[in-house]
C-alpha cells in the first residue's frame, strides 16, 4: 500500500468521528431538553406523581404501614409510659416479695448439662448463678455421699436458691 491511500484512509476516519461527535454531543442536550418538557414515558403515558394520601393508599394496598411522624411520637410516648408502669409494678412486686422472704433474695437460673460434665462443673455453675451457698468441691462431695456422680443426665433444669441442695442433687443427678 501506498502512503498517500493510508494517509487518505485515515484523514476520514479522523473526519468521520469528528462529525459524530459533535452531533452525538450537540443532540444530547436538546434530548434532555426534550425529555424535560414532554413528561411522557416510552410507552406514550404520562406520569404523575401521587398524592401523600394516593401514596398511602397504594403502599397500604402493597402491605406496608404509613405511619406519619406525629402518630409514630405518640405510639413511643404510650409505650415508653406502659413501659415505666411496667417497671414500676415490678419494682413494688420485687419489694413485696422481699418482705414476704424476710429481706432474702432468690435467685433463679437456667443449667445447662452437657455429656462429659462432672459434678464440679454442675457445682460451679450453680455457684455462678448464686443457686448454692456452698463452693464447688462441697457440693460435688455431697453428689459423691450420695451415690450419684455417675448419673448426670444431660439436659436444661431451672434451678432457683430456694431449693435444698439434696432437692438440687436429685433433679440433675436422676438413676435411671
Amino acid at each position: 500500500m501506498k502512503s498517500n491511500i493510508v494517509t487518505s484512509f485515515s484523514a476520514g476516519l479522523l473526519f468521520a468521528a469528528t462529525v459524530c461527535g459533535i452531533v452525538y454531543f450537540t443532540s444530547k442536550g436538546e434530548n434532555i431538553e426534550a425529555q424535560s418538557k414532554n413528561p411522557q414515558t416510552e410507552n406514550n403515558v404520562v406520569e404523575k406523581t401521587p398524592t401523600v394520601e394516593e401514596m398511602k393508599s397504594i403502599l397500604g394496598d402493597s402491605g406496608f404501614v404509613v405511619q406519619t411522624q406525629e402518630e409514630v411520637d405518640k405510639k413511643d410516648a404510650a409505650t415508653t409510659e406502659e413501659w415505666k408502669k411496667k417497671v414500676a409494678e415490678a419494682e413494688e412486686a420485687a419489694k413485696k416479695a422481699s418482705s414476704d422472704n424476710n429481706g432474702q433474695v432468690e435467685y433463679r437460673t437456667m443449667i445447662t448439662v452437657t455429656d462429659g460434665m462432672t459434678s464440679i462443673d454442675v457445682g460451679r455453675a450453680l455457684k455462678s448463678g448464686k443457686i448454692i451457698k456452698e463452693s464447688a468441691f462441697d457440693f460435688s462431695q455431697k453428689v459423691d455421699k450420695k451415690g450419684v456422680a455417675n448419673y448426670l443426665k444431660p439436659g436444661t433444669y431451672e434451678m432457683d436458691s430456694s431449693m435444698s441442695t439434696d432437692k438440687i442433687i436429685s433433679t440433675i443427678f436422676k438413676k435411671r
